[in-house]
């Protein structure tokens, strides 16, 4: 995969979007199948790292601007849909930029905040429409989760440290039960 640099983001802006070349640009994030650049104020751009993200950044694109307006909280919903060029031979986004601190990372300060997860997730769950794209069968991805998961975890930590987990953890399996101090 090509490095992905805000010298690409730029480029890229200037081919397909160049009324958005010019905004500051800086990068934010590294995620499993995507890179996340900050654009001025108020967007982001998406860029993939690997073969599979480009059949989600379009099924992204496609049902999340349907999906967006009934959810409580704010997600990043795309704007504009970048197609693969000479300069980069994925799709990439451009979306909305969300201010705030990722839920994972924030402290959960009272009951409200489970009540405000418990109203985006009903909102996210409703009945799927005919037109909505399926999984590859029953069972299809989890199949394969694991398989992905081990080399997802090795590019981001290297084989060596996945490897002195694995051990760790195998040791930690075998010690068996802790036996009840004397007394």
């Amino acid at each position: 995969m090509e490095e992905i640099d805000d010298e690409l983001i730029r480029e890229l802006l200037r081919e397909q979007r160049p009324d958005l070349a010019e905004p500051p640009i800086s990068h934010v994030a590294r995620g499993w199948d995507n890179e996340l650049w900050r654009l001025g104020g108020d967007l982001a751009v998406r860029v993939p790292r690997t073969e599979r993200a480009s059949d989600l950044l379009r099924k992204e694109y496609r049902w999340l601007t349907e999906i967006a307006p009934r959810l409580p909280l704010p997600v990043p919903t795309p704007q504009y849909l970048g197609e693969p060029s000479a300069l980069f031979p994925q799709p990439w986004t451009i979306v909305a930029w969300v201010s705030g601190e990722p839920a994972d990372r924030a402290e959960i300060e009272d009951e409200s905040s489970a009540a405000v997860l418990a109203k985006f997730l009903r909102a996210l769950h409703t009945e799927v429409p005919a037109s909505a794209p399926r999984d590859g069968g029953k069972g299809g991805r989890v199949r394969n989760a694991q398989l992905e998961f081990d080399a997802d975890l090795i590019e981001v930590l290297g084989e060596d440290r996945v490897r002195r987990i694995e051990e760790i953890w195998r040791d930690g399996r075998s010690a068996g039960a802790p036996r009840p101090a004397p007394g």
